[in-house]
Order: C-alpha cells, then sequence, then structure tokens
C-alpha cells in the first residue's frame, strides 16, 4: 500500500510538472516564405531523343514559395505538415524552330520537426524529416513540334514518393513573430517512367514513343520568410 501511494505519489508531481512546462513553449506554428530550388531535371535521361536531351540538361533553379505548419506536442518535438510550390518557364531555340518549357514542381510532406520552442529563445535552429509525394509537370510547347522533337505534344505530369531532410534557424522578433533566415532542405523525388507516343519523325523509327526512365532526382530548396505562432 505504502508503495502504491508513493507511486501514485510520483505521478503527480509528474502529471503537475508537465502541465506547469505545457506554457514553457508556443504550441502551433505557421510559415510561408520565398524559396528557390535547384531542380534535377529530365536531361539527359531520355536515350531515345537527343533533341530533348538537349534542351533539358541543365539543372534548372525554380522559384516560388514554401509553407508549413508545426503542431508542438513537446517543447523540443512536433508534427509538421508543408506544401510548397516552384516555377519556372524557359524558351529555347533550334534550327528547327523555338519554343517554350514551363516546369511546375509541388511538394506535399509531413513528418517530424525538431526545436527549441521555448518562448524566451531568441536563436532557434530547428531539424525536420519529412516524408509524402511530389507532382511534378513539365509542358514543352513550339509551333515546329513536330520538326524539333518529332511528336505532337511533350507534357509530363508525374506524381512520385518524395522526401525531405533539412533544417535552418528562426530568429524571435516578438512575442508571436519570428523570422526565419535560412532553410535548407535536400528533396529527393522517386520519379517514376514516362512515355511519349506520336508520329515520331526523328530517328529512331516512327511510331516510336520516347521513354523517360523512373530516376532518383536530388533537389535542393533554400527558403526564407515569417514564422507565426
Amino acid at each position: 500500500m505504502k508503495k502504491l501511494v508513493f507511486f501514485a505519489a510520483i505521478m503527480a508531481v509528474s502529471v503537475s510538472a508537465v502541465v506547469a512546462q505545457s506554457s514553457d513553449y508556443k504550441k502551433w506554428e505557421f510559415f510561408g516564405g520565398y524559396s528557390t530550388m535547384g531542380f534535377d531535371n529530365l536531361g539527359g535521361d531520355i536515350s531515345n531523343n537527343t533533341a530533348l536531351n538537349e534542351i533539358l540538361k541543365d539543372k534548372q533553379n525554380l522559384r516560388g514559395f514554401d509553407t508549413s505548419i508545426t503542431a508542438n506536442f513537446h517543447r523540443y518535438v512536433g508534427v509538421k505538415g508543408s506544401w510548397s510550390l516552384h516555377l519556372r518557364e524557359d524558351n529555347f531555340t533550334r534550327p528547327q524552330g523555338s519554343g517554350t518549357i514551363d516546369t511546375t514542381v509541388q511538394n506535399f510532406l509531413g513528418g517530424i520537426q525538431i526545436k527549441d520552442n521555448a518562448t524566451d529563445s531568441r536563436f532557434k535552429p530547428f531539424a525536420h524529416a519529412m516524408i509524402g509525394v511530389a507532382n511534378q509537370k513539365i509542358d514543352i510547347d513550339s509551333p515546329q513540334m513536330q520538326a524539333v522533337f518529332g511528336v505532337n505534344d511533350i507534357s509530363v505530369n508525374e506524381t512520385s514518393f518524395a522526401q525531405s531532410y533539412g533544417g535552418g534557424i528562426d530568429i524571435r522578433a516578438s512575442d508571436r513573430i519570428d523570422i526565419r533566415v535560412i532553410q535548407f532542405d535536400y528533396n529527393v523525388i522517386n520519379r517514376g517512367e514516362q512515355r511519349f507516343t506520336g508520329p515520331t519523325i526523328n530517328p529512331p523509327p516512327p511510331g516510336t514513343p520516347i521513354v523517360v526512365p523512373g530516376t532518383r532526382q536530388d533537389n535542393f530548396k533554400f527558403s526564407f520568410g515569417i514564422v507565426i505562432h
């Protein structure tokens, strides 16, 4: 009986400590800001269409924004959900014709964030690990599409498994607002295979589909903005 009373007393003290601690950190966090992505595009992956490889061979810098919401259930640990959107439009010119390439990448991710959420902390470094899906769209448009690429339409719309590992640092500006001076993410997308069908007139023989094989894309994101508690 004495052991039971002692155990109950310990539990009561522990619960009281947790309740007392609950006011020592912020429960919610909302982030929104500017973001840029070094996108590992399709260049070099398309074995049977050299024209496509040539205009897609350079790694692109996409621009957009990054948002997230974090529910902190402990001073140092929270559950995080994130959505980001990155865009870019490029022009290309070849002897056979010219056109545009529109690239859009979205990430829908969720995971864990580690951070000191104490209200009196001025500098708040953090790290996170998230998984989810990424949707990428790449549309190529040209009045001379047949002459340049040998097909009538080239449009990638792929939803793939994605991961993001990174972190950054926030600086306290007021009781409710922090400045996120930098956030860095290593964004891995496991892209699935894509096929473009059409009356191919460039080698290989007509009717052969253009194949973009599945691969791992290694992308890097940098973001900054405002955090609201």
